[in-house]
């Protein structure tokens, strides 16, 4: 048995009982609903960035494609932003490949191949 009593460890700075840690985390969860609301405004005034260029496959083949981002000259035009790009990574990840001249990656992840959430 440990002599420390219950809650946060002491100089953590946090609030020792309960009621004050629902009340901290609920502002806490509003606050980061309002920082992603802004990211959200932000990358829609800037436009989409990135696109996937879909390969022919046989019926019934998972999908494959080359995923480009903006300024690339390979054809094609950006229409996803960051949050589709996400998306679209999550379903299709194993059959996305990075395009060779602009490298193009989901941000947070710096590879080259498959793409990958």
């Amino acid at each position: 048995m440990s002599d420390t009593p219950p809650g946060p460890a002491p100089g953590s700075g946090l609030p020792p009982d309960l009621a004050w840690l629902k009340a901290l985390a609920a502002w806490l969860e509003g606050q980061l609903a309002s920082v992603r609301a802004a990211i959200d405004a932000e990358e829609e005034r800037a436009g989409p960035r990135w696109w996937v260029q879909w390969m022919r496959t046989a019926p019934g083949e998972p999908r494959r494609g080359v995923l480009h981002r903006a300024g690339c000259w390979c054809p094609g035009e950006p229409d996803l932003y960051e949050a589709g790009l996400r998306r679209v990574a999550a379903r299709h990840g194993a059959g996305i490949e990075t395009c060779p001249v602009c490298r193009a990656a989901v941000p947070g992840q710096e590879r080259n191949g498959p793409v990958t959430s």
